[in-house]
């Protein structure tokens, strides 16, 4: 029984010490209005920031918002084209590796 106390009590001070952060950035296709979907929690609300996301996702992807690493090709072509979204960086190369 001791045993069994000592597991649950271990088990509830590592959920107690657990830490979530997520953010998601979205867009419009369309319209190029932007979004930012993002929580973080430590403990308990660990868990919960990540279902705050997922329903932040839902509420904007009804409207036709896209996560901006999900952008089909042409959309993506077509918001850079327009200036609504910045081109991707390149990363810096890096001389002597």
């Amino acid at each position: 029984m001791a045993a069994l106390s000592r597991c649950i009590f271990l088990v509830c001070l590592l959920g107690l010490t657990s830490c979530a952060a997520r953010s998601v950035r979205l867009i419009h296709p369309e319209s190029g209005a932007t979004a930012t979907c993002g929580a973080a929690g430590v403990g308990i609300m660990a868990a919960a920031a990540e279902g705050i996301v997922e329903e932040c996702l839902r509420n904007y992807g009804g409207q036709g918002y896209v996560p901006v690493e999900k952008l089909a090709p042409e959309q993506r072509a077509d918001l850079e084209r327009r200036g609504l979204l910045p081109k991707p960086e390149e990363p810096p190369i890096r001389a002597g590796y």
